[in-house]
């Protein structure tokens, strides 16, 4: 005790905090730990020796395995036989995130994957590159381990064996740069979350999933078929984001998409960008009643070219069809900015007459077409009565956006932030 009465811990009186606490508080901060770090609380004391070895989560990091690499890749693959090898219990995540050259590694990884397929893996997290571009193929273990509840892949080659049944328990599903190479459907009961970004070959890909609630499909390289995703009622969240739609002779893109967008009464989040506002665009008037109606869609994210006029219509349209529409973002592309034009499209009686009674915040993001912007950013400020905050990003110093601020508003709150 000290002169102030304070207790203080001396030598050979230290009490150990760490080692009461209970296992799986234990087991919590260790995986918080690198794998490196981890190992070396064996050399603590004995209670500790084994508790690393057992941790449920194995996360082989690009910058573990990139060390290991830098020495050479038969040591990458000695040290990770190893914690294969001293690992005792089950594995719910393994994550594997590497960079190889020798194919040697491959057959090595195949053995890692068979190993935590076997051990009921849960999560199952694999990013593997080559120098030379050859993709990894994913061994037959995977498709058979019917564990299986979040399945992340990055750079593989997906070849399902012919006994694949599909996934009886997969909640999340993530591809990216995956290869599809035959004739593949993936039969999914449970699957809630799919991510498809710059796959190749997804014109093979077929996904039963009937319960899913989120959908993101990212710069396909190939044709991908958007009606087998017609009978997901229970659909929320989706995404379409494409560089280009490659063709399809016997494909109408904005038949089915108006056909997909129609069939999901559930949507909540929709995200298009512009080469889809393009396949809308066509033979749209803002007069004639709309398409379809998406009462459940409160966000709404476009990737909008004013300078075309049909663009335009279609945002608005869209808009038509989201009565319950609460949060707008729109990214501004294209360098026409005929504000004339556009002006005209937004004093039709048609869209002086928009629901715009839920919209609450509405953003514009780049630098195209500060014109058109305001023009449009004025039509909710005159019309959107529980509008919050308008949110306009554009070169300093524009005119344009400084007008808004002396603008009659329908609503008394509206924060306008131009940025």
């Amino acid at each position: 005790m000290n002169q102030d009465g304070v207790s203080v811990a001396v030598e050979g009186d230290i009490e150990d905090r760490i080692s009461v606490l209970p296992r799986n508080v234990i087991d919590c901060i260790l995986e918080l730990l690198p794998i490196k770090e981890a190992a070396k609380t064996c050399t603590l004391s004995k209670s500790w020796r084994y508790i690393w070895s057992e941790l449920p989560k194995l996360v082989l990091d690009y910058e573990f395995c990139d060390e290991l690499i830098d020495e050479s890749e038969s040591k990458f693959r000695e040290v990770v036989d190893g914690i294969m090898l001293l690992h005792m219990g089950k594995i719910v995540q393994f994550d594997l995130d590497v960079r190889v050259e020798d194919l040697a590694s491959y057959t090595a990884i195949d053995r890692w994957v068979l190993y935590v397929t076997r051990n009921s893996v849960k999560k199952l997290h694999l990013r593997i590159s080559n120098i030379d571009d050859r993709s990894y193929t994913l061994p037959p273990c995977v498709f058979h381990c019917s564990t299986l509840t979040q399945l992340k892949l990055a750079r593989c080659s997906f070849k399902p064996p012919d006994s694949f049944r599909g996934f009886p328990n997969l909640v999340t599903l993530r591809l990216a740069s995956v290869t599809f190479s035959e004739h593949c459907v993936i039969k999914a009961p449970l699957l809630a979350n799919l991510t498809l970004n710059c796959c190749d070959g997804m014109q093979y890909l077929n996904i039963v999933s009937p319960v899913l609630k989120s959908l993101y499909v990212c710069y396909p390289h190939s044709y991908i078929a958007l009606n087998c995703f017609m009978n997901c009622k229970n659909l929320r969240d989706l995404g379409l984001v494409f560089s280009k739609v490659v063709n399809n002779p016997k494909h109408d893109h904005r038949s089915t998409l108006m056909k997909l967008l129609d069939s999901l009464p559930a949507l909540e989040v929709l995200l298009l960008d512009s080469l889809f506002i393009e396949l809308l665009s066509a033979d749209v008037v803002l007069s004639s009643a709309p398409p379809f109606i998406l009462n459940c869609l409160q966000k709404l994210s476009l990737s909008v070219d004013f300078g075309k006029l049909g663009h335009s219509s279609c945002v608005l349209q869209l808009i038509k069809c989201s009565p319950n529409l609460s949060e707008l973002k729109i990214r501004v592309k294209g360098t026409n900015d005929n504000v004339e034009a556009f002006v005209k499209c937004l004093m039709t009686p048609d869209c002086l007459q928009l629901p715009l009674n839920k919209l609450e915040y509405v953003s514009f993001y780049g630098f195209a077409s500060p014109n058109c912007v305001q023009a449009f950013a004025m039509l909710f400020i005159f019309q959107a009565p529980s509008l919050l905050r308008i949110f306009i990003e554009q070169p300093i110093g524009t005119k344009s956006s400084k007008d808004l601020s002396d603008l009659p508003r329908a609503s008394s709150k509206v924060e306008l932030v131009i940025r």
